[in-house]
């Protein structure tokens, strides 16, 4: 039996139920989330900022939270959601401050894990 794979409108759907403060970002008015478009990409990137931010501020249960759920949708989740993932969320993540981006990088799970270490054949991580 062929499993149906979480779209888009799944994560964010369940990011925005899980995590009270994601819903609240501006994102979701200034882009156009219901659409596989580009601006998923930008969502993606506003919303592995925002989990940098929670870590910066020592909120790192919430984080781990969160990280919890991008490890489940590398399994859960269809290719264009995993895809943006993986080139969006992980590579802001590589963008952080040298010390969130430690903190960040031990709340993955072993999939995560994996695609990040494959980011760092084509990005460097930032030198702070």
């Amino acid at each position: 039996m062929l499993v149906q794979k979480k779209t888009f409108e799944d994560f964010y759907n369940e990011i925005r139920h899980e995590f009270p403060r994601m819903y609240e970002l501006e994102t979701w008015v200034k882009y156009d989330w219901s659409m596989n478009g580009y601006e998923h990409s930008l969502i993606m990137s506003e919303l592995s900022k925002e989990m940098a931010n929670w870590v910066a501020g020592g909120q790192n249960t919430e984080a781990q939270r969160l990280m919890d759920t991008v490890e489940r949708y590398f399994h859960e989740g269809d290719v264009p959601v995993t895809s943006i993932i993986y080139s969006d969320f992980l590579v802001t993540i590589m963008e952080e401050k040298k010390e969130v981006r430690e903190m960040v990088k031990r709340m993955m799970g072993p999939e995560t894990q994996k695609h990040y270490m494959n980011l760092l054949n084509l990005y460097r991580e930032l030198d702070e």
